[in-house]
């Protein structure tokens, strides 16, 4: 952990004597916030609630007493522990603040540097120590989410199965069929010419095509879930202009009234299974297209990839809203989402970047808020056989 985010102490008195005697005698073992008035210092729990750790006031102030101000700080910075420096006159008011809760320690003047330093040490310790937790409570709320997804996640592929199998043997019967109807029809058409009929027969065997290859890759996605949400490895190669041409398709509803979409490499294959590539793909161009929302401009969306050496890198860029510098180093994370309720999960771009690092490759993210933003992903090329 960086020592700047670590838990410091406030400390709070309107006597800068005696701000700078305990910033003498404890400036060096902790990291020490300094304030004057309690306004001031609530102004600064405002500002940096979640690195304060111990709040230690004087209780004979203007304005506020240092009891209120606790009570007070209480509020804004509830994990902190809360300490007094009092005079013997002001114990009654201290005791009866200890008993309500609002404060955990109090030291009398003149306080013993030893005892003072015992306390901010045990308080810092147990603020540390709470931190933790609360990130682990963090991680295993993330970890059950995410386990209760992938028991949906291959309830869904088991769900799809049955109606891709059922698609895919209509398919083939379905071309059997028709190449029946297709030979009477055209002997009919010889003697009775109708070029509308002429035309849906030409047609046919295309569309034909698109529905079984629209069911082989129905079939591919709920392999694809399965595998992944069994932990399985499934690496194929797979041919980069193909998937970016599927993906697109898939996209079209999302992209078509917002943008304008164009491709552009030449023939290579990676080492990257084709469901997964269109999976990232798909995710890639949907977020593009979604990013486009209240920019005022007409809407571009490039995919391109290029050759290297050993790599193939791939990129979708866009002229969308853009992300915040703050928030590019949160998108990857799980379950993290810029976008309205209802409209993200935040698992998108956590998916992607797990799917590209399993298979050896890596993803890079560049973004200018109100401008567009671009994901590198660099994947291994594979190798000839």
């Amino acid at each position: 952990m960086n020592p700047s985010d670590l838990p410091a102490v406030l400390y709070v008195d309107d006597d800068a004597l005696n701000l700078r005697v305990f910033e003498a005698n404890f400036g060096s073992k902790f990291r020490i916030f300094r304030c004057s008035t309690p306004a001031e210092a609530l102004t600064l729990l405002e500002q940096k609630r979640s690195e304060i750790g111990v709040i230690l006031s004087d209780q004979r102030m203007p304005q506020m007493t240092g009891v209120e101000l606790l009570e007070r700080a209480r509020t804004l910075a509830p994990d902190a522990k809360r300490m007094l420096v009092t005079a013997y006159s002001d114990m009654q008011a201290v005791i009866d603040a200890v008993n309500r809760g609002q404060v955990s320690r109090y030291f009398v003047k003149p306080w013993d540097r030893a005892e003072v330093l015992a306390a901010l040490e045990d308080g810092l310790k147990i603020a540390r120590l709470e931190l933790r937790i609360r990130e682990v409570e963090g991680r295993m709320m993330k970890a059950e989410r995410l386990a209760t997804l992938g028991q949906v996640t291959a309830g869904i592929a088991h769900e799809l199965m049955g109606p891709v199998g059922y698609l895919s043997q209509n398919v083939a019967s379905l071309r059997r069929d028709l190449e029946c109807v297709v030979q009477y029809a055209s002997k009919h058409l010889a003697t009775d010419a109708s070029p509308e009929v002429a035309s849906v027969l030409e047609d046919l065997p295309s569309l034909l095509q698109d529905l079984a290859t629209g069911a082989d890759h129905l079939r591919g996605v709920a392999l694809g879930l399965r595998a992944q949400a069994r932990g399985e490895d499934m690496e194929v190669s797979a041919d980069v202009a193909e998937v970016v041409s599927f993906a697109v398709k898939l996209a079209r509803a999302e992209v078509r009234d917002r943008a304008r979409i164009t491709t552009m490499g030449e023939p290579v294959k990676v080492s990257f299974g084709p469901v997964k590539l269109t999976q990232v793909l798909l995710n890639l161009i949907v977020n593009a297209a979604q990013a486009m929302e209240g920019t005022g401009r007409p809407g571009r969306i490039e995919v391109r990839w290029t050759s290297r050496e050993q790599n193939v890198v791939l990129t979708v860029a866009d002229n969308g809203c853009g992300i915040s510098q703050e928030l590019q180093e949160k998108v990857f994370q799980p379950l993290f989402t810029t976008k309205p309720v209802g409209i993200g999960t935040g698992l998108g771009l956590s998916i992607c970047k797990e799917l590209v690092t399993q298979a050896g490759g890596g993803v890079r993210l560049s973004s200018k808020q109100g401008e567009g933003t671009e994901v590198e992903l660099t994947l291994q090329r594979a190798q000839l056989p």
